[in-house]
């Protein structure tokens, strides 16, 4: 049970990005992929419009509706904490929750605003890398505390109905005038109204259509044959006895094959498949009984066998072998004492040898195939690492849904396809860009799935400079530049991420545009209370030994939306925030070796060392491939 775990507190937010697998598949040939169709376009565009005309007041959450539930969910965790732990570690949990400033703003109507920060403050408790906070009582008051705060939004469901149609509106006038690749800021406000629309509890069927044509999955693994034929290829020099009996004659000897096993990727949907193979040559050197006569005899012949494997994170299922042997067999010499007995046994043996060497290639064929069965086998019987197991308890702690993933394979390389996102949120339109290098590992990450992933985390959340030096720390990072790491001083600063869309993140023509977009920086006694935008843009550099890295292109960027004028005091807190920022974002990334822990599962990848040779950025897709 969840409540078990001792809690220790930590009020900094745990940035954690765990890389998930995987969905829908989408393939690619030449050098074009899927895009949005003006049959799409028109088909959103229509279901906006009708929406549009049949907004309705009472179907808006309901603000006391929403107090009740989270009262509710909030009486059950009470009872939940006392019901699973002790009473010491009940209280901490409690004290962690900390239930009772949204309790008495309920209770107080005439306080909406106090109300809506309580509701956002006790979100941000809820949402966190905590163990505990993927149990059911806990998430089902993070869902009703969400609720609150959408009925809050349309509290007043009459004075509601003008400005969402207007959203309506501008969404579909939007839909119209953008182009086959939405830009980034058509992705961006099309994923905003998408989850104002689904907490409106008007326009399902809008969100549904528009969920389906922006469901191309926006993450891929791929691991390239490379790494696959480096895990199973192997020479094969191996000698065993020969004990038979054939048309009666013992045969004893020896068997000694040299070859090759290899493995070969083949296109398929569903899972990856695998063809290992094993090509060799059998050399035979044996002595015949059959009375008092003795054979001696030598053979030589080419064996296969051949065996395909299928491959998905619930393992490996495998189809029969099938094994194939040409074998020559040549009588040496005909041993006995009487030479008429020789000529004899000569005779014979010359009438049986046809049917003598079917059999041996039969029995042959039966015993490579055999062998070679077990020796797959145990090689797959070790099982895959339970990613999603482990995996599950963090997306449940930080407001996020397993993603749909679908395994498979080309020619060359293995892939997983990933849609990473909640019910209220988009994916991606346009389907991953074909990697046109070699390549033993990469990734493939398409805007959506940045916005989908840090998003519930970090919007509204406050952030201050020992927490982002902390970051900087555990990404190897110095700290920003006013002073080490969990300083307290007075110019250390504070920012408050905005509540829709906190992260930039953009990969287009060539260069990644990274950053955030706050409300709020504060500096000793200074503030500043605007709407901001806090980015760096990189472009891919390749060195003289043929490695990729990612160079900042010009000075971090300080935006502010919408504002043409700041005043003199705003003016020099904006160069704070550039300078402290350019530690943030430094001159360089992914400029380090990779290094895989050794304590890593696969054997194969344990202990390695990658750097990038391929990093691309295109139509909203980043693209990074390491050897």
């Amino acid at each position: 049970m969840g409540f078990q775990v001792r809690i220790a507190i930590d009020r900094s937010p745990r940035m954690v990005l765990p890389v998930v697998l995987f969905s829908a598949l989408c393939l690619q040939c030449g050098n074009s992929f899927g895009q949005m169709s003006d049959s799409d376009r028109s088909r959103m565009v229509e279901q906006i419009r009708s929406a549009e005309a049949t907004v309705q007041p009472d179907r808006f959450p309901d603000l006391a509706s929403a107090k009740r539930s989270v009262s509710d969910a909030s009486n059950v965790v009470r009872s939940a904490v006392y019901a699973r732990t002790d009473a010491e570690n009940a209280k901490a949990w409690l004290d962690y929750l900390d239930l009772e400033p949204v309790a008495e703003a309920m209770e107080d109507d005439q306080s909406t605003a106090k109300l809506a920060s309580a509701a956002f403050e006790l979100r941000h408790r809820l949402v966190g890398n905590v163990a505990g906070l993927e149990i059911d009582v806990i998430r089902d008051l993070r869902a009703s505390v969400e609720d609150l705060i959408s009925a809050i939004r349309f509290r007043d469901p009459e004075k509601s109905v003008e400005p969402f149609r207007k959203q309506l509106a501008s969404l579909a006038d939007r839909m119209e005038g953008m182009g086959r690749v939405p830009s980034a800021e058509d992705a961006a406000a099309i994923s905003a109204i998408v989850g104002l629309i689904d907490e409106s509890n008007q326009a399902g069927e809008t969100v549904a259509v528009i969920r389906q044509i922006f469901g191309r999955p926006n993450l891929a693994i791929h691991v390239g044959e490379s790494m696959v034929t480096r895990s199973v290829n192997r020479a094969v020099n191996e000698s065993r006895p020969v004990r038979d009996c054939i048309l009666g004659t013992r045969i004893v000897g020896d068997a000694t094959t040299q070859g090759a096993v290899t493995a070969n990727l083949l296109p398929a949907m569903g899972s990856a498949r695998i063809q290992v193979a094993l090509t060799g040559h059998v050399t035979t050197k044996s002595l015949g009984y059959n009375g008092p006569v003795r054979l001696r005899t030598t053979g030589h012949g080419d064996v296969s066998a051949i065996r395909t494997l299928h491959v998905n994170e619930q393992g490996v299922t495998m189809e029969p072998v099938f094994a194939t042997v040409a074998l020559k067999t040549n009588i040496d010499a005909i041993e006995h004492r009487l030479g008429i007995v020789r000529r004899i046994a000569q005779k014979r043996a010359a009438e049986q040898k046809p049917q003598a060497d079917r059999i041996a290639v039969a029995k042959m064929q039966q015993q490579v195939g055999s062998e070679f069965a077990q020796q797959t086998s145990e090689a797959t019987a070790i099982e895959p690492p339970d990613l999603s197991s482990r995996i599950a308890p963090i997306l449940k702690r930080l407001s996020l849904e397993e993603p749909a993933r679908l395994w498979g394979s080309t020619d060359d390389a293995i892939f997983v396809d990933a849609t990473f996102r909640r019910s209220d949120q988009i994916a991606s339109v346009v389907s991953r860009p074909p990697i046109r290098e070699s390549f033993e590992l990469a990734i493939q990450v398409q805007e959506s799935m940045v916005d989908n992933a840090l998003g519930p985390f970090l919007a509204g959340r406050t952030i201050n400079e020992r927490e982002i030096n902390e970051l900087l720390k555990s990404a190897g990072r110095p700290p920003t530049s006013d002073g080490a790491e969990g300083d307290e001083r007075d110019d250390s600063f504070e920012l408050d991420f905005a509540r829709v869309q906190p992260i930039v993140f953009e990969a287009r023509d060539g260069a990644i545009r990274i950053g955030l977009r706050g409300t709020r920086f504060a500096q000793g006694k200074q503030e500043l209370k605007v709407a901001m935008e806090i980015t760096a843009k990189y472009r891919p550099a390749r060195t003289l030994e043929g490695r990729w890295l990612l160079l900042r292109d010009q000075d971090v960027g300080v935006d502010f939306p919408g504002r043409k004028r700041l005043s003199l005091s705003q003016t020099g807190l904006k160069r704070n925030i550039q300078k402290k920022f350019t530690d943030v974002f430094p001159e360089t990334l992914l400029d380090r070796t990779l290094e895989v822990p050794s304590s890593l599962e696969v054997e194969v990848l344990r202990g390695r060392q990658f750097r990038p040779t391929l990093i691309e950025a295109q139509d909203g897709w980043l693209t990074i491939a390491v050897r």
